[in-house]
């Protein structure tokens, strides 16, 4: 058994670190796959670092170290962490972890959507590591994530108590009878603290401009290091963003992935019926919330 006590840590990581953030069905799978596709790139700590992050299990985690600071604070934070949430043993537990997986590349990637109300908390323990984060139209957003609420073969893991994915501090008071209303101020919330912690963000991404330029925002990344990465160039991707406008199988287009082993799904086959678009009250709930934040995002990523 690995004793954390008897390890010595090195102070310095001897790779760098990048963590890619963003709220769930933001395009983080999509640039997952991109990042692995390169030789210069280890994502060790799969799936999405539940095990090295402690998000175990991923809506009330109990495993160290986030699981324990969620039960520290009873869960009324949700997945939040701030600066005041560092401990020393934290640090040592995951440099150890890191050290442990013996990463023979020189970038060490993790995506974790719950990472993304923790950023500051990262930089604590992590101040090298360079933070992308994700976001995405938040009709299309809440569409996606509204497929996880409906019970279907190969949803994954469904709702707990009524709420799925990443749990901003407010979440309690966002639970609603009314899912839409309760994705899009979810939506609203995540990527409200993402812009609360821009200036530890190194690159902010929309999930249009990855499908449509994925080798501009790839230069972009492996620019963020002083290193002259070469990358492997990825193709455009089909964007669906229409799809609340349009309606879309249940089946998740992240399944899809894992499934064809292809980043164009352009090709694949859509029973529009199974989840039908938003109709305009839908669409108005979800401008009412998110128009706000959704404008500084845009403003956000052109500085």
């Amino acid at each position: 058994m690995f004793d954390l006590k008897k390890h010595k840590v090195r102070s310095k990581l001897d790779m760098n670190l990048l963590i890619v953030t963003g709220l769930q069905k933001s395009g983080t799978s999509l640039l997952n796959r991109m990042l692995m596709g390169q030789s210069c790139v280890s994502n060790p700590f799969l799936p999405e670092g539940k095990f090295f992050w402690g998000d175990d299990p991923p809506f009330s985690p109990k495993a160290s170290p986030c699981g324990e600071l969620y039960q520290k604070h009873l869960g009324k934070r949700g997945h939040y962490l701030g600066e005041s949430d560092f401990r020393a043993s934290d640090e040592r537990l995951l440099m150890s972890r890191v050290e442990h997986a013996k990463i023979k590349t020189p970038i060490l990637m993790n995506k974790n959507p719950y990472n993304s109300v923790r950023i500051k908390w990262i930089k604590k323990i992590f101040p090298d590591a360079k933070v992308v984060s994700m976001f995405r139209n938040p009709h299309a957003n809440v569409f996606s994530l509204l497929k996880k609420y409906i019970d279907h073969d190969n949803r994954g893991i469904g709702p707990e108590n009524g709420w799925w994915g990443v749990k901003p501090k407010n979440w309690q008071e966002i639970l609603s009878d009314n899912k839409i209303e309760q994705l899009a101020k979810q939506w609203q919330s995540v990527n409200q603290q993402i812009l609360n912690d821009i200036n530890d963000v190194d690159l902010l991404i929309e999930y249009s401009d990855l499908c449509s330029n994925p080798n501009t925002y790839l230069q972009k990344i492996f620019s963020l290091w002083e290193d002259n990465y070469v990358f492997k160039e990825m193709p455009v991707c089909q964007n669906f963003d229409s799809e609340y406008k349009t309606g879309s199988r249940l089946l998740s287009k992240n399944r899809e992935y894992q499934k064809n082993k292809e980043l164009d799904l352009s090709m694949i086959q859509e029973n529009k019926g199974e989840l039908p678009p938003f109709d305009s009250k839908d669409i108005n709930i979800i401008q009412n919330i998110c128009s706000d934040v959704w404008i500084k995002l845009q403003i956000t990523k052109k500085k």
